[in-house]
């Protein structure tokens, strides 16, 4: 991790974690197969940090949210991390404890368990993509700012008349605003879901089956 932090992702060599840890390349292969496997743990640990308990009197959306922003703001703070997630880590240890943590949250909540884990799987690609979409940017500098106001300015009224009329509030939404208002968009969209006629069908379908099995 101190490696993928300091250096980046090129960096992440099985030569230069043997370098890091005063060891021969020899003798990492004697723990792991390849430098894909010894990626996939790194993940893994990495992703252990949304394991944390949430405030226990929170409800279900509270805690929801809460583990979004631990997840996301721990991605913000080793962004290699991000940069390597593509979806296989999520077999890990640490990564099925947290779709159980998940869907123990949104089945307890009242959805089906088909979308309880559509819910929890969403709710990470949202968390993941947020971060990658703003890797290298920071919003909250004021010259940031300032450059995408001067940009929006500068086009052409009439091929973008809205991005020109309102550059000044646009060139303000930060990544932070556009988390939360996404956050609150897709747990909104949760709830809604446990109304859903798709998630009574869902709910019948599993009682029906709990009763044949019975």
């Amino acid at each position: 991790m101190a490696l993928l932090d300091t250096r980046g992702v090129a960096a992440l060599t099985m030569r230069n974690i043997a370098e890091g840890l005063g060891c021969t390349q020899a003798s990492l292969y004697r723990h792991v197969r390849n430098r894909e496997e010894l990626v996939t743990l790194l993940i893994d640990r990495a992703i252990s940090v949304a394991s944390s308990a949430p405030p226990d009197d929170a409800d279900w959306v509270g805690k929801a949210a809460w583990s979004a922003r631990l997840f996301r703001d721990h991605l913000l703070r080793h962004p290699g991390v991000a940069s390597l997630l593509r979806g296989t880590e999520r077999l890990g240890p640490n990564s099925l404890a947290g779709v159980q943590y998940s869907l123990d949250l949104f089945i307890g909540a009242g959805l089906s368990p088909r979308l309880a884990y559509a819910a929890a799987s969403s709710l990470a690609t949202f968390v993941i993509g947020s971060v990658h979409f703003n890797l290298g940017l920071d919003a909250s500098d004021p010259e940031e700012s300032r450059h995408r106001r001067l940009l929006y300015r500068s086009r052409d009224p009439a091929a973008f008349p809205l991005i020109v009329q309102h550059a000044d509030t646009l060139a303000e939404v930060s990544g932070d605003d556009e988390f939360e208002i996404g956050l609150n968009a897709l747990l909104t969209g949760f709830r809604a879901l446990i109304q859903s006629p798709d998630n009574t069908r869902d709910q019948d379908a599993d009682r029906g089956e709990a009763c044949s099995r019975s």
